[in-house]
């Protein structure tokens, strides 16, 4: 029979194999070695055995639960957390990160839960032009974007994904309510350029238009084509301010015509900001670009920090309609 100090001597080789045994534990040394019938010192022993729990507990998952694991620089592990559509990208010299794929021009990538769908936004060919202009499309990606709304917002308010884009969309039309979908805007001169169809009451005076939103002083203006009664459709420039900057109308510039579109056909639609005037025109086409508006930026904002597509409802005839405003393409670009 084994004295215990002979059968601590015995035991702690093997437990050391087994851990060593691993490839994370390669680097795992103790501070005593003991040889072949030597008789164990309890001290030493329980050295090494420290030694070895702390090898052992360097190696134990770290992160949360579904974390993927990596090895420290100090050579202990951690753990990175996904959410859907990430993947984890490394930096050299630097722990690694999770990251979501960025699209470039041209490009839409869709993240869902275990899947990352990555496609051209245009089929046509590159000198192809048809009324839409598809070769021209950029498809918007709607978690690009953020969602604002009147003080009172529309019932059901959302931005939600599309196959062709995506859509503002409510239950209902309430009077004196507005919902935008924004993005920040690039420092210096910019343009924005908006491929959109709206669905949804417009009589008398409901606007889908795009918005230049100031999120500091919480002003906002809007430029597209709305209603006009109930028999034709009017080119507009509208002021707000209230909560965000979309509860109460200041003020509209109006221009009504019998060659203006309906915001219920398609319509490219374009912002262009040169640092003092804010400009707005329209096109069939998306090529040929016709200027209606320009006024100075200044003229309601302080800052011209946020652009994007907004549907103001105003006196509906049929309050309860539900709506939905589609954004088939969208670029905003430095000049």
């Amino acid at each position: 029979m084994r004295s215990k100090s002979n059968l601590s001597a015995y035991l702690f080789p093997c437990a050391l194999l087994l851990l060593v045994s691993s490839p994370a534990m390669a680097a795992c040394t103790v501070p005593n070695v003991l040889s072949n019938g030597q008789t164990a010192d309890a001290t030493q022993v329980m050295q090494n055995f420290s030694a070895v729990a702390g090898c052992a507990d360097a190696t134990a998952p770290s992160g949360g639960q579904n974390s993927v694991q990596f090895e420290t620089s100090s050579g202990s592990l951690s753990g990175v957390a996904l959410s859907s559509g990430q993947v984890v990208l490394g930096t050299t010299g630097s722990a690694p990160q999770a990251k979501t794929l960025t699209a470039g021009p041209g490009i839409a990538i869709m993240n869902a839960p275990g899947s990352i769908s990555i496609s051209a936004t245009s089929s046509g060919s590159a000198n192809a032009v048809d009324w839409l202009n598809e070769a021209a499309v950029i498809r918007p990606i709607a978690t690009n974007f953020s969602l604002v709304t009147s003080t009172t917002a529309p019932a059901g308010a959302s931005l939600v994904p599309t196959v062709r884009g995506m859509a503002l969309t409510t239950t209902s039309v309430a009077d004196d309510t507005a919902v935008m979908a924004e993005t920040t805007t690039p420092s210096g001169s910019w343009q924005a350029t908006m491929l959109a169809v709206y669905s949804g009451p417009l009589a008398p005076a409901s606007f889908p238009a795009i918005a230049v939103r100031d999120s500091i002083s919480h002003r906002a203006v809007e430029f597209g084509i709305g209603s006009s009664g109930t028999t034709s459709y009017q080119a507009a420039y509208v002021r707000t301010v209230g909560g965000l900057g979309l509860d109460t109308i200041l003020g509209q510039t109006a221009a009504a015509d019998i060659g203006l579109p309906p915001p219920s056909q398609p319509i490219w639609s374009r912002v262009t900001y040169d640092g003092t005037n804010l400009s707005w025109s329209f096109s069939r086409d998306g090529e040929v670009f016709s200027t209606v508006l320009t006024v100075l930026a200044a003229d309601n904002l302080s800052n011209v920090d946020r652009v994007g597509p907004v549907a103001f409802f105003q006196q509906p005839t049929h309050p309860t309609w539900p709506s939905a405003y589609h954004i088939l393409s969208w670029q905003l670009a430095s000049l």
